[in-house]
């Protein structure tokens, strides 16, 4: 999760070199700084980002479906929103935006090429979102956005 955590703040910091005046992109985008600001109250321990995740009573209604495949083996279900939109509508996207400000992002990649095997999907291919199923991504490329023109795709 840190590792996860490091590859979307470096993607921000280096879109703060592409747009220095926008203030959006100066606050702490750290995942543990977000949790509490949308959770404060339901966070028990924020020691550090482990603590807060574990201790957030929110994440505790979350919780991935399981099937029992034989005795005292379970998998998870696969048809689930972690695992066929958190991927296409998440992770792709920052890909994307990584890939257009030339960020490596090792633990996004990692969690792309893991999870488009399990649900049998290929968006990642080659270090790029244009595997065969990319079209179900929500890319900013995908909409003649650029390094240069992300922030024309702010709402």
């Amino acid at each position: 999760l840190a590792k996860l955590d490091d590859d979307l703040v470096n993607i921000v910091d280096k879109l703060k070199v592409f747009y220095p005046d926008n203030k959006h992109l100066h606050e702490d985008f750290r995942l543990k700084a977000c949790i509490i600001e949308n959770y404060r109250e339901q966070v028990k321990d924020s020691t550090d980002l482990t603590s807060t995740v574990k201790t957030n009573t929110a994440f505790a209604s979350h919780n991935v479906p399981y099937q029992t495949v034989s005795e005292g083996k379970i998998v998870p279900i696969l048809a689930h929103k972690f695992f066929e939109t958190d991927l296409p509508f998440g992770l792709c996207t920052w890909k994307d935006i990584a890939n257009m400000i030339d960020v490596e992002v090792p633990m996004v990649d990692a969690l792309i090429e893991w999870n488009q095997k399990l649900i049998k999907k290929e968006y990642l291919k080659d270090g790029k979102v244009d595997g065969k199923d990319a079209g179900e991504c929500i890319l900013p490329s995908a909409f003649g956005l650029d390094a240069k023109t992300l922030d024309k795709g702010r709402r």
